[in-house]
């Protein structure tokens, strides 16, 4: 790999990894909140594409799990989800300036889990310096009533979780994943190339040299900050990748080559195996849905 290369692949792992799909917000409250709401996940969307973004400008919220306070945000700050946990948000009589969001994860490469996110996490926004002209547009938004509301405060919101992602992974308050990986440089760049060629050979042995460590170093070091091997890492990429295409009305066969491969029946058992769904099937829904919308057009 050219040194020119190796740079290029270091400058923005994860702009590279959001490029085709970031994870996005969709408002269900802004404005004065007052007394208890319960918040859960979507019937819609699978539990593990799934979290939820408080955002709290003035006055002061409680957050309970099962009837039981668990955290007090006393100040403005954030509590991101980094799943639907079922809870319940409570603040005063008087009310408190709240945005509340549920956030959508890409199906394919970076769940909550993968990106290492935790249960959920209290950020005051004092230990977040460098936010205000968000915040301050996200709340005059939510009180202003302009044509495309809803859309401009669902962009500030996906630019508040990146930042609020930032910070986690600056901060290491992220669990074993994609965010603890961008820590160090070396593993960064072997992530970053695995997600955008999966379908190359990519032996251990290739994977530390571009990561320029021995490959008992690399090894240890990539399941330190990610949870797992290189080789089982690679395999969920490919998987998911495999996944999608398959779900937008791809050939087996051509999948297969696409995501290294050799064997459409080793593919076809490796997917049913993780997502419980066959090929086959997969490829009959897109078909379904293909013909419904010429149908309506």
């Amino acid at each position: 790999m050219s040194e020119e290369a190796r740079n290029s692949s270091e400058k923005d792992v994860l702009s590279d990894l959001f490029a085709g799909n970031h994870p996005r917000g969709d408002v269900i409250f802004a404005g004065t909140h007052c007394g208890s709401s319960h918040h859960q996940g979507r019937v819609d969307l699978p539990s593990q594409q799934q979290g939820m973004l408080h955002v709290l400008q003035s006055g002061t919220m409680r957050v309970l799990f099962d009837g039981r306070e668990k955290t007090i945000l006393d100040r403005p700050g954030v509590v991101l989800f980094g799943c639907p946990v079922p809870h319940d948000i409570e603040t005063p009589t008087g009310g408190a300036a709240m945005v509340c969001a549920n956030l959508d994860f890409p199906g394919i490469g970076l769940s909550p889990a993968k990106l290492g996110l935790p249960e959920y996490l209290v950020l005051p926004f004092d230990e977040l310096p460098g936010l205000e002209a968000i915040t301050d547009q996200l709340f005059s938004e939510s009180q202003g009533g302009q044509p495309g509301q809803r859309t401009a405060i669902n962009l500030l919101v996906d630019l508040l979780l990146l930042m609020v992602l930032r910070h986690c992974q600056a901060k290491n308050l992220v669990r074993p994943g994609i965010l603890a990986a961008m820590r160090d440089p070396r593993i960064a760049r072997v992530v970053g190339e695995l997600h955008q060629r999966p379908g190359e050979n990519w032996s251990v042995e290739r994977q530390a040299e571009i990561a320029g460590m021995s490959r008992a170093s690399f090894a240890a070091r990539f399941r330190d900050l990610l949870g797992t091997s290189p080789g089982d890492f690679l395999q969920t990429i490919r998987l998911d990748l495999a996944f999608g295409l398959l779900r937008d009305g791809k050939r087996l066969q051509a999948v297969a080559g696409q995501v290294g491969y050799r064997s459409t029946t080793a593919l076809a058992r490796a997917i049913q195996q993780r997502h419980k769904v066959s090929p086959r099937e997969l490829h009959a829904d897109s078909s379904a849905e293909n013909s419904a919308f010429q149908s309506a057009v």
